[in-house]
This record gives structure tokens, C-alpha cells and sequence, in this order.
């Protein structure tokens, strides 16, 4: 089978990303875009339209237009993903050998970021929950123990990153801890690429979006948490700490040079789509619908865990010794087809169009899986072996960059790594470059080998002596 071909597949119900359910929630203006002559929108920069940077043009007058109404400084669209828009906002705010503080569950394109930048990660850890699998959400308490084990004095920390929510919709409150990194005079980032649609939906008992608590910096993902096209994403600009000229210089160094119009024009249409009172309304609709479908889902017994992302059905498939691989194999093969499976769970994403048949088919393959499957009720999540707070002994820059070898990843103990050690999904990052590989992380792996079977005979670049 093509590629193309492929393309044309139908299943049972899509409950993965793009959240617009493959064309059913576009934007009425792309769809109309979408029905022209075919490459008929495969437009180069000309004048009319500009690029995101430039002063004048279609994009140009888009952005500033948004930006007011969001009343924002200013926000440039991304064709590159959340994770492009990312990694401009990191080398917005830390020059080489500077630090930024971030969270052991960034995602794995800071790690990049830094490497690209010879930027050094300060991690902080994260409580995790061993009945989920997951990180917690981040208490104020939490927050302000982290920055009393940190040396502000020794070392020089450019910027903090967050991520809120996370991908299975855990939020945390993070105005005060936005509020804490500004005491400090700290620029904040916020990787909000799972939560674009909290900034529009204010009244519906949803977090508050991170651009309404004020962090400098914000990503949204416009496929993951609005209703536009794989790889549109937008970065919002606020507040004083952040120079508008040093955003722009980086997203200039990273963004392609030929951006695609018609991703372009859905990063426009997405964020006009719920601007638009009466399409909001639906949304709205649609999300207070998924909170009916949670509600009966666990009315009818099928084990689910709670996130603060309504949008997100996260199935406890290890409460009756199943997998999260080997579920979403079964509803896979069966047409039901999710977005993140795990050790412990199995995350469905509803997006934005009408799932009115949802909980009967749901209902009727979870009794199938529970005949069919067979049990194990082994299944222990143990939390990975991370400091509170700890950066990694050799620059990160300098170990990608240093000459290497390649061992079997069993045989690396001691070694300091040269590579990203990142089971994906959900890509969080275990081991990164520059940090000496322990006792605790090799084990780690060896007892979650369910969720790292990729990882077991892998072989892995380390640094000479």
C-alpha cells in the first residue's frame, strides 16, 4: 500500500491528533481553501502575503490582528510545529553556557535546543503517581522547594520552562508558579501546545490558559488543542523580560525559508474559527459534551483517570491487568484508533468534532477486550530515578558534540552519554547528553522493560575517557 493510498483509510472512529478529527472540525475557511483545484494554494512569499516575520503582507497584518484581540504584544505563526516555535523561545532566552530551569518532562526538542545552543538544562523533578504512571501536576509548595535547592548565585539562569498541561491533560495551577520565576526577574516559556483552547474558553471551569498568568512566552500547538493542520503552531509574546527583536532573530535562525501557504493560512483560520462567537459556542458545546462522556463512561464502570483536560479520555486499562500497548492494539485492529498508549493507560483524544456515538462503541470493544485479553496484574509503575534538582556533568553542547562510541546501552554504567535516551511517546527524555549513566537509570529501565522494549538491546554514544 501507497502512502497516498493509506491516506484514504477509514476507521471506526479517529481519536488521535489532529484534534480536528481528520477534516471534520476545519475551519470553514480552509475547507473552502482545501476545495480548489489541487496545489492551487502552493504559493511561494510574494508581497501580497509576506512570511511571519515580515513588516508588511497578509501574514503580517493577521498576527498583528490576533494579537489585539488576544491582547497580546505580538504572536508569529509556526510551520514547523510547537516544537520549531520551542526552540526559538529557548535560544530567545539564554545565551551559550547560560542555564534555563525546566522540568524533567519537557519535551525532547528543548533537549535539542540546548545542544543546538550549548545551552545546560537545570531539571527539576516532578511528583509521579505510581497508579498512573504520570507526572503530577506542580504544587506552589513544590515549586518554591525546588528554588530553595538551586544556588542563584553560582549559577546564571536565564529563563524557566513549564509545561502545562501535560499531553495526558494534567494541569497545574501556574499563575503563582509563573508568579515565583518573576520574583526572580525570570523570563517563563510555556510549553502549551496540549491546552491552546483554555485561552478561549475562560468560563467553563478549565485551567487558565498560561498567556492570561502572564508567562513571557507562549507555545500553542494548533492541531494538538485547536482545529488547524498537522505542524501550525504560534508563539505569543508578553511582558518586559523578553526583547521583541531577540524573538524575532530567533525564529528567523530556525524557521524554514519557504513556509507552506496553505499551513500558513490554517495557523489564520484556526485561531479566526474561535474567535468567531457563534463556532465558539459549538466548541464550547463540544467540550461540555466530553464532560457528559466522562461522567457516563465512569457511570458504567470503565476505569478512568481524571485530568483537567476534558478533551482527553484516559482509559486505566492496568486496573484490570492490561497494557496500554497491548489495548491499543486490540481497539486499533478493532477501528478504534487512539492517540498515546503507556504502561498503565491508553489516552483518546475527542477533538473537536461531534463524538455523539462515541460511548457505545467504546463500551462495546472495552467487554470485548475484556474477553479476548488475556490478564496481568504485574504491572508496576516505578518512578524514574531523578534528584530534585541536578544538571548534567559536561555541558550538554559539548558532550553532542564531543567524539564518541558506541556501546550497548547494558554495558554503559559509568559512561557519560552522548545521546538522547527518549522512549517515545511520550517523549520524555531520560538520559540526555552530558549526564553519567547510573545504576538507577539502567535498572529503571530493565524493570519497565514493557514500556522500553526498544531500549533493552539499543546501543548508545558515550564519551571517551
Amino acid at each position: 500500500m501507497s502512502i497516498s493510498s493509506f491516506l484514504t483509510k477509514k476507521f471506526l472512529k479517529s481519536l488521535f491528533f489532529p484534534a480536528h478529527n481528520r477534516g471534520k472540525a476545519l475551519p470553514k475557511g480552509l475547507i473552502r481553501l482545501l476545495k480548489k483545484e489541487p496545489g492551487f494554494w502552493d504559493l511561494p512569499e510574494l508581497p501580497e502575503i509576506g512570511s511571519p516575520l515580515s513588516k508588511s503582507g497578509l501574514i503580517h497584518d493577521a498576527q498583528i490582528s490576533i494579537s489585539k484581540k488576544l491582547n497580546t504584544k505580538k504572536c508569529f505563526f509556526g510551520v514547523n510545529g510547537a516544537s520549531g516555535l520551542i526552540q526559538s523561545g529557548i535560544i530567545t532566552m539564554a545565551n551559550p553556557g547560560e542555564y534555563i530551569l525546566m522540568p524533567r518532562n519537557v519535551h525532547i526538542s528543548v533537549i535539542k535546543a540546548c545542544a543546538l545552543q550549548n545551552i545546560i538544562p537545570i531539571f527539576f523533578d516532578i511528583e509521579f503517581s505510581i497508579e498512573t504512571g504520570h507526572f503530577m501536576p506542580i504544587t506552589k509548595k513544590w515549586f518554591m522547594n525546588v528554588f530553595n535547592n538551586i544556588d542563584l548565585e553560582k549559577r546564571k539562569i536565564a529563563g524557566v520552562i513549564l509545561v502545562n498541561p501535560y499531553y495526558q491533560g494534567y494541569a497545574s495551577n501556574i499563575e503563582p508558579l509563573i508568579k515565583i520565576c518573576h520574583q526572580h526577574n525570570l523570563p517563563v516559556l510555556v510549553d502549551e501546545a496540549h491546552g491552546s483552547y483554555f485561552l478561549f474558553c475562560e468560563n467553563l471551569g478549565l485551567p487558565k490558559s498560561a498567556i492570561r498568568s502572564k508567562a513571557d512566552l507562549v507555545v500553542h500547538s494548533l492541531h494538538k488543542s485547536l482545529n488547524g493542520l498537522t505542524q501550525t503552531a504560534v508563539i505569543w509574546h508578553n511582558g518586559n523580560l523578553i526583547e521583541e527583536n531577540n524573538l524575532i532573530k530567533s525564529i528567523n535562525l530556525l524557521q524554514t525559508t519557504s513556509p507552506n501557504s496553505l499551513l500558513l493560512s490554517s495557523c489564520e483560520e484556526s485561531i479566526k474559527d474561535w474567535l468567531n462567537k457563534d463556532n465558539l459556542d459549538k466548541y464550547k458545546k463540544r467540550i461540555s459534551e466530553a464532560k457528559k462522556i466522562f461522567k457516563e463512561l465512569k457511570k458504567r464502570k470503565i476505569p478512568l483517570i481524571e485530568t483537567q483536560d476534558p478533551l482527553k479520555i484516559v482509559l486505566n486499562t492496568s486496573e484490570v491487568g492490561i497494557d496500554g500497548f497491548t489495548a491499543d492494539r486490540f481497539f486499533y485492529k478493532n477501528g478504534l484508533i487512539a492517540e498515546l498508549p503507556e504502561m498503565k493507560t491508553l489516552t483518546f483524544c475527542l477533538g473537536f468534532s461531534n463524538q455523539k456515538d462515541f460511548i457505545s462503541l467504546f463500551q462495546d470493544l472495552w467487554e470485548k477486550l475484556l474477553i479476548q485479553t488475556n490478564k496481568s496484574y504485574s504491572l508496576k509503575a516505578i518512578k524514574p530515578p531523578f534528584r530534585l534538582v541536578q544538571s548534567p556533568e559536561v555541558p550538554i553542547g559539548v558532550a553532542w558534540r564531543s567524539k564518541t562510541y558506541s556501546i550497548p546501552l547494558a554495558e554503559s554504567l559509568g559512561k557519560i552519554s552522548a545521546d538522547i535516551i527518549c522512549p517515545y511517546p511520550p517523549g520524555i527524555p531520560l538520559i540526555v547528553p552530558g549526564e553519567r549513566i547510573d545504576k538507577e537509570r539502567i535498572d529503571w529501565i530493565e524493570t519497565q522493560s514493557l514500556y522500553n522494549q526498544d531500549l533493552l538491546n539499543s546501543y548508545i554514544r558515550v564519551l571517551h575517557n
